[in-house]
Protein backbone atom coordinates (compact mmCIF):
# COMPACT_ATOMS: atom_id res chain seq x y z
CA UNK A 1 0.00 0.00 0.00
CA UNK A 2 2.91 2.34 0.68
CA UNK A 3 4.30 1.62 -2.79
CA UNK A 4 0.86 2.27 -4.29
CA UNK A 5 0.69 5.55 -2.39
CA UNK A 6 4.11 6.50 -3.78
CA UNK A 7 3.12 5.64 -7.36
CA UNK A 8 -0.25 7.40 -7.05
CA UNK A 9 1.32 10.66 -5.89
CA UNK A 10 4.01 10.28 -8.54
CA UNK A 11 1.32 9.92 -11.20
CA UNK A 12 -0.31 13.11 -9.93
CA UNK A 13 2.97 15.06 -10.19
CA UNK A 14 3.99 13.58 -13.56
CA UNK A 15 0.63 14.29 -15.20
CA UNK A 16 0.56 17.83 -13.82
CA UNK A 17 4.06 18.48 -15.18
CA UNK A 18 3.32 17.01 -18.63
CA UNK A 19 0.11 19.02 -18.86
CA UNK A 20 2.08 22.21 -18.18
CA UNK A 21 4.74 21.18 -20.71
CA UNK A 22 2.24 20.62 -23.53
CA UNK A 23 0.16 23.70 -22.76
CA UNK A 24 1.73 26.70 -24.56
CA UNK A 25 -0.42 29.10 -22.52
CA UNK A 26 0.61 27.74 -19.12
CA UNK A 27 1.76 30.34 -16.64
CA UNK A 28 2.09 30.21 -12.89
CA UNK A 29 1.48 33.95 -12.69
CA UNK A 30 -2.26 33.42 -12.19
CA UNK A 31 -1.78 31.18 -9.17
CA UNK A 32 1.03 33.24 -7.68
CA UNK A 33 -1.00 36.40 -8.24
CA UNK A 34 -3.78 34.90 -6.09
CA UNK A 35 -1.44 34.39 -3.13
CA UNK A 36 -2.71 35.56 0.23
CA UNK A 37 -1.66 35.61 3.83
CA UNK A 38 1.65 36.65 5.43
CA UNK A 39 3.82 35.25 2.60
CA UNK A 40 1.84 36.74 -0.29
CA UNK A 41 4.44 39.37 -1.20
CA UNK A 42 7.16 36.69 -1.43
CA UNK A 43 5.15 34.84 -4.07
CA UNK A 44 4.25 38.04 -5.92
CA UNK A 45 7.98 38.72 -6.22
CA UNK A 46 8.46 35.41 -8.04
CA UNK A 47 6.55 36.83 -11.01
CA UNK A 48 8.69 39.39 -12.86
CA UNK A 49 6.87 42.71 -13.10
CA UNK A 50 3.60 41.19 -11.84
CA UNK A 51 1.73 44.49 -12.25
CA UNK A 52 3.17 45.15 -15.72
CA UNK A 53 4.42 48.55 -14.65
CA UNK A 54 7.83 48.10 -16.33
CA UNK A 55 6.61 46.41 -19.52
CA UNK A 56 4.11 49.20 -20.09
CA UNK A 57 6.82 51.75 -20.79
CA UNK A 58 8.31 52.56 -24.19
CA UNK A 59 11.88 52.39 -22.86
CA UNK A 60 11.53 48.83 -21.55
CA UNK A 61 9.78 47.60 -24.68
CA UNK A 62 12.29 49.30 -26.98
CA UNK A 63 15.14 47.61 -25.12
CA UNK A 64 13.40 44.24 -25.46
CA UNK A 65 12.94 44.79 -29.21
CA UNK A 66 16.63 45.61 -29.65
CA UNK A 67 17.64 42.58 -27.59
CA UNK A 68 15.49 40.26 -29.71
CA UNK A 69 16.79 41.80 -32.94
CA UNK A 70 20.41 41.29 -31.84
CA UNK A 71 19.78 37.63 -30.95
CA UNK A 72 17.94 37.22 -34.27
CA UNK A 73 20.91 38.53 -36.27
CA UNK A 74 23.47 36.44 -34.37
CA UNK A 75 21.38 33.29 -34.81
CA UNK A 76 20.39 33.60 -38.49
CA UNK A 77 23.41 35.58 -39.81
CA UNK A 78 21.41 37.56 -42.41
CA UNK A 79 23.01 39.18 -45.44
CA UNK A 80 23.56 42.92 -45.65
CA UNK A 81 20.42 43.29 -47.74
CA UNK A 82 18.42 41.30 -45.20
CA UNK A 83 19.86 43.39 -42.35
CA UNK A 84 18.60 46.54 -44.04
CA UNK A 85 15.12 45.05 -44.29
CA UNK A 86 15.30 43.84 -40.66
CA UNK A 87 16.29 47.33 -39.48
CA UNK A 88 13.20 48.73 -41.23
CA UNK A 89 11.00 46.15 -39.51
CA UNK A 90 12.51 47.00 -36.11
CA UNK A 91 12.00 50.72 -36.65
CA UNK A 92 8.39 50.17 -37.75
CA UNK A 93 7.69 47.96 -34.73
CA UNK A 94 9.15 50.46 -32.27
CA UNK A 95 6.87 53.10 -33.76
CA UNK A 96 3.84 50.77 -33.49
CA UNK A 97 4.60 50.12 -29.81
CA UNK A 98 5.19 53.81 -29.15
CA UNK A 99 1.93 54.76 -30.88
CA UNK A 100 -0.02 52.17 -28.90
CA UNK A 101 1.39 53.37 -25.57
CA UNK A 102 0.78 57.01 -26.53
CA UNK A 103 -2.83 56.22 -27.45
CA UNK A 104 -3.32 54.76 -23.96
CA UNK A 105 -1.15 57.26 -22.10
CA UNK A 106 -3.93 58.83 -20.05
CA UNK A 107 -5.30 55.44 -18.98
CA UNK A 108 -1.77 54.21 -18.15
CA UNK A 109 -1.09 57.32 -16.05
CA UNK A 110 -4.30 56.70 -14.09
CA UNK A 111 -3.32 53.04 -13.73
CA UNK A 112 0.08 53.94 -12.25
CA UNK A 113 -1.53 56.41 -9.85
CA UNK A 114 -4.13 53.84 -8.76
CA UNK A 115 -1.37 51.27 -8.27
CA UNK A 116 0.52 53.64 -5.98
CA UNK A 117 -2.66 54.23 -3.95
CA UNK A 118 -3.21 50.47 -3.72
CA UNK A 119 0.30 49.85 -2.40
CA UNK A 120 -0.16 52.64 0.14
CA UNK A 121 -3.42 51.02 1.27
CA UNK A 122 -1.73 47.61 1.56
CA UNK A 123 0.90 49.15 3.83
CA UNK A 124 -1.65 50.97 6.03
CA UNK A 125 -2.11 49.75 9.63
CA UNK A 126 -5.73 48.72 9.04
CA UNK A 127 -5.07 46.70 5.85
CA UNK A 128 -5.87 43.40 7.60
CA UNK A 129 -9.35 44.46 8.65
CA UNK A 130 -11.91 42.25 6.82
CA UNK A 131 -13.56 45.09 4.91
CA UNK A 132 -10.15 46.50 3.94
CA UNK A 133 -8.92 43.10 2.76
CA UNK A 134 -11.90 42.81 0.43
CA UNK A 135 -11.60 46.37 -0.86
CA UNK A 136 -7.86 46.08 -1.51
CA UNK A 137 -8.17 42.66 -3.11
CA UNK A 138 -10.96 43.77 -5.43
CA UNK A 139 -8.93 46.83 -6.46
CA UNK A 140 -5.83 44.71 -7.05
CA UNK A 141 -7.84 42.30 -9.20
CA UNK A 142 -9.31 45.18 -11.19
CA UNK A 143 -5.91 46.79 -11.83
CA UNK A 144 -4.21 43.55 -12.84
CA UNK A 145 -7.07 42.86 -15.21
CA UNK A 146 -6.41 46.20 -16.89
CA UNK A 147 -2.69 45.54 -17.21
CA UNK A 148 -3.33 42.08 -18.69
CA UNK A 149 -5.42 43.70 -21.42
CA UNK A 150 -2.66 46.15 -22.41
CA UNK A 151 0.04 43.47 -22.17
CA UNK A 152 -2.01 41.12 -24.36
CA UNK A 153 -2.19 43.82 -27.04
CA UNK A 154 1.57 44.40 -26.84
CA UNK A 155 2.16 40.65 -27.08
CA UNK A 156 0.05 40.50 -30.24
CA UNK A 157 2.10 43.37 -31.71
CA UNK A 158 5.31 41.50 -30.78
CA UNK A 159 4.10 38.31 -32.43
CA UNK A 160 3.39 40.21 -35.64
CA UNK A 161 6.87 41.76 -35.43
CA UNK A 162 8.56 38.37 -35.02
CA UNK A 163 6.57 36.88 -37.89
CA UNK A 164 7.58 39.79 -40.14
CA UNK A 165 11.23 39.30 -39.15
CA UNK A 166 11.04 35.64 -40.14
CA UNK A 167 9.61 36.60 -43.52
CA UNK A 168 12.94 38.27 -44.34
CA UNK A 169 14.82 34.95 -44.07
CA UNK A 170 15.50 32.26 -46.62
CA UNK A 171 14.23 28.72 -46.15
CA UNK A 172 17.74 27.54 -45.27
CA UNK A 173 17.99 30.16 -42.51
CA UNK A 174 14.61 29.20 -41.06
CA UNK A 175 15.81 25.62 -40.71
CA UNK A 176 18.20 26.80 -38.00
CA UNK A 177 15.24 26.81 -35.64
CA UNK A 178 13.82 29.51 -33.39
CA UNK A 179 15.83 32.31 -31.85
CA UNK A 180 17.54 31.00 -28.66
CA UNK A 181 15.85 31.97 -25.44
CA UNK A 182 17.38 34.31 -22.91
CA UNK A 183 18.61 32.93 -19.55
CA UNK A 184 15.57 34.55 -17.92
CA UNK A 185 13.26 32.57 -20.21
CA UNK A 186 15.14 29.28 -19.77
CA UNK A 187 15.14 29.52 -15.98
CA UNK A 188 11.73 31.09 -15.45
CA UNK A 189 9.46 30.03 -12.59
CA UNK A 190 7.16 28.32 -15.10
CA UNK A 191 9.98 26.15 -16.49
CA UNK A 192 11.24 25.26 -13.01
CA UNK A 193 7.74 24.26 -11.86
CA UNK A 194 7.11 22.21 -15.01
CA UNK A 195 10.33 20.20 -15.03
CA UNK A 196 10.48 19.65 -11.26
CA UNK A 197 6.92 18.29 -11.38
CA UNK A 198 7.92 15.88 -14.16
CA UNK A 199 11.15 14.82 -12.44
CA UNK A 200 9.50 14.26 -9.05
CA UNK A 201 6.62 12.32 -10.60
CA UNK A 202 8.86 10.10 -12.74
CA UNK A 203 11.19 9.33 -9.83
CA UNK A 204 8.33 8.45 -7.50
CA UNK A 205 6.73 6.13 -10.06
CA UNK A 206 10.05 4.43 -10.88
CA UNK A 207 11.20 4.30 -7.26
CA UNK A 208 14.38 6.18 -8.22
CA UNK A 209 16.02 8.46 -5.62
CA UNK A 210 12.71 8.00 -3.85
CA UNK A 211 13.44 9.78 -0.60
CA UNK A 212 14.88 12.81 -2.35
CA UNK A 213 11.94 12.93 -4.78
CA UNK A 214 9.43 12.64 -1.94
CA UNK A 215 11.16 15.41 -0.01
CA UNK A 216 11.22 17.61 -3.13
CA UNK A 217 7.52 17.01 -3.72
CA UNK A 218 6.71 17.80 -0.10
CA UNK A 219 8.65 21.07 -0.23
CA UNK A 220 6.92 22.00 -3.49
CA UNK A 221 3.52 21.44 -1.89
CA UNK A 222 4.65 23.40 1.16
CA UNK A 223 5.05 26.39 -1.17
CA UNK A 224 1.49 25.82 -2.41
CA UNK A 225 0.20 25.66 1.16
CA UNK A 226 2.05 28.85 2.16
CA UNK A 227 0.91 30.70 -0.98
CA UNK A 228 -2.77 30.07 -0.27
CA UNK A 229 -3.12 28.94 3.34
CA UNK A 230 -6.48 27.46 4.31
CA UNK A 231 -7.12 29.88 7.14
CA UNK A 232 -10.64 31.33 7.50
CA UNK A 233 -10.67 35.12 7.45
CA UNK A 234 -8.02 35.53 4.77
CA UNK A 235 -9.26 37.20 1.62
CA UNK A 236 -10.17 35.98 -0.93
CA UNK A 237 -12.03 32.97 0.47
CA UNK A 238 -11.51 29.63 -1.31
CA UNK A 239 -13.90 28.62 -4.05
CA UNK A 240 -17.00 26.85 -2.62
CA UNK A 241 -16.03 23.67 -4.51
CA UNK A 242 -12.87 23.45 -2.37
CA UNK A 243 -14.96 23.18 0.80
CA UNK A 244 -14.09 24.64 4.17
CA UNK A 245 -10.80 23.80 5.85
CA UNK A 246 -8.70 24.94 8.77
CA UNK A 247 -5.05 24.69 7.65
CA UNK A 248 -5.44 21.02 6.60
CA UNK A 249 -6.64 20.86 2.99
CA UNK A 250 -5.91 18.35 0.20
CA UNK A 251 -2.51 19.89 -0.61
CA UNK A 252 -1.55 19.74 3.07
CA UNK A 253 -2.54 16.05 3.27
CA UNK A 254 -0.53 15.14 0.15
CA UNK A 255 2.42 17.11 1.52
CA UNK A 256 2.36 15.15 4.79
CA UNK A 257 2.13 11.87 2.84
CA UNK A 258 5.25 12.84 0.92
CA UNK A 259 7.10 13.80 4.10
CA UNK A 260 6.21 10.34 5.43
CA UNK A 261 7.45 8.66 2.21
CA UNK A 262 10.71 10.60 2.55
CA UNK A 263 11.41 8.64 5.76
CA UNK A 264 10.82 5.23 4.13
CA UNK A 265 12.83 3.05 1.76
CA UNK A 266 9.88 2.32 -0.52
CA UNK A 267 12.10 2.60 -3.61
CA UNK A 268 14.13 -0.35 -2.35
CA UNK A 269 11.01 -2.43 -1.71
CA UNK A 270 9.81 -2.01 -5.28
CA UNK A 271 11.74 0.34 -7.54
CA UNK A 272 15.04 1.23 -9.17
CA UNK A 273 16.56 2.14 -5.81
CA UNK A 274 16.68 -1.63 -5.15
CA UNK A 275 18.88 -2.17 -8.21
CA UNK A 276 21.12 0.80 -7.37
CA UNK A 277 21.64 -0.48 -3.85
CA UNK A 278 22.31 -4.12 -4.75
CA UNK A 279 24.17 -3.67 -8.06
CA UNK A 280 26.18 -0.51 -7.35
CA UNK A 281 26.37 0.46 -3.70
CA UNK A 282 26.78 -2.97 -2.03
CA UNK A 283 29.59 -4.16 -4.36
CA UNK A 284 31.53 -0.96 -3.67
CA UNK A 285 31.23 -1.43 0.10
CA UNK A 286 32.26 -5.07 -0.22
CA UNK A 287 35.40 -4.09 -2.15
CA UNK A 288 36.27 -1.48 0.45
CA UNK A 289 35.76 -4.05 3.18
CA UNK A 290 38.15 -6.51 1.55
Amino acid sequence: MIMLLRVTIGWHFLYAGLDKLTNPDFTSAGFLGQSKGPFAQHFYDLVPDIDGIERLTAETHTAAIDQYANRFIVHYRPSQEQRTAITEVVTKHKKAVGDYLDDNKSDLDIYRLDLEKLKAGQAAPDHEMPFQQKRLWDKQTELRGKSRGWLAQLKAIDQGFQAEMLDKLTEAQRRRGPVPETPEQRFSVDRIVTYTNIAIGACLIAGLFTRLAALGGALFLLQIVLAQPAIPGLYPPPHPSAGNAWIVNKEFIEMMALFALATMQSGQWGGLDFLIRHLLIRPVYRQEGT
